[in-house]
This record gives structure tokens, sequence and C-alpha cells, in this order.
């Protein structure tokens, strides 16, 4: 699934920037927390500055430390004892016409305070801001299984 995430930019080449394949797992109903996954194309060296959603109280950038990781490198953001979650001392930075991928044991955006669990075949909205690009809201599917892009 690739979709073109349109909002108010300044230059042609920055309403181009691209944000694909943005998912999420199913929650237990006792979760509080979710947290999503997406690849950011950007023409222009930029920035996420902000992330919201209705789901959530709030959203922000999040990194999963290394320490824990099975062969794979996923982690449990349900309790998993040996995952710790670290917030992102910075900004997600993308530079020129490079893919920045927000995956399960690394970057992700985590949304803290459920207002409701995350059922599978569901969506909800995701509004990310960016520095140059400013706003964009992508539709997150939730999923189990990661999308594959066509």
């Amino acid at each position: 699934m690739s979709m073109l995430a349109v909002g108010c930019g300044g230059a042609d080449t920055v309403s181009e920037l691209e944000i694909d394949n943005a998912w999420a797992r199913p929650t237990p109903a006792e979760s509080s927390v979710a947290a999503v996954y997406l690849s950011v194309t950007s023409p222009v060296a930029d920035e996420l500055i902000a992330a919201s959603s209705t789901m959530s109280t709030s959203a922000s950038l999040h990194a999963t430390s290394a320490e824990g990781a099975d062969d794979e490198g996923s982690h449990s953001h349900h309790g998993g004892a040996s995952s710790e979650m670290v917030m992102s001392e910075t900004e997600l930075k993308l530079e020129p016409n490079s893919t920045v991928e927000l995956v399960p044991g690394g970057l992700h955006v985590m949304l803290e305070g459920l207002r409701r669990r995350l059922v599978e075949g569901e969506s909800f909205e995701l509004v990310l801001t960016f520095r140059e690009a400013g706003r964009r809201t992508v539709v997150v599917d939730v999923s189990t299984n990661e999308p594959v892009d066509e």
C-alpha cells in the first residue's frame, strides 16, 4: 500500500513528501499504548517535529533499545520485560530523496493514552507535522502483519 500524503507546502517538491505503509498491531483491551510504523521519503531535507491522533491522548517519536531484541530485532510493545522504550532525543531527520523506515525494534510513533483498543482490520488517522512539508494526515491500518509494498 502506497499513499501520497497531501498537505500545504511551499514548493512543489515539498508537497511530494511520501508516507507509505502506515500500520499498527492490534492491542489487547487493557493496553494504553500502541506503536505505529511507516516509511517516509522526502524530496528535501526535513524533520518530523510532531505527531497526533484522535485515537490517543498523545503521540511522540520513540525508539526501542537494541537490548533484549531477538535475532530479527523484534520487540513486544505490550510488556516484554527485556525491551526498553526510550524517547528519541531529536526529531526524525529526513535527508533529501532518502527513505526513513519506522519499524518494529526501531524508531516508531508511540501512541499513549489510547482511547480504545486497536482492532485488526480497522484503521485510524495519524497527523504528522514536518518542519518544511507541514501537516500530513495518513491512514494507519491495524494489522497483525507488516504490509508489503506492491
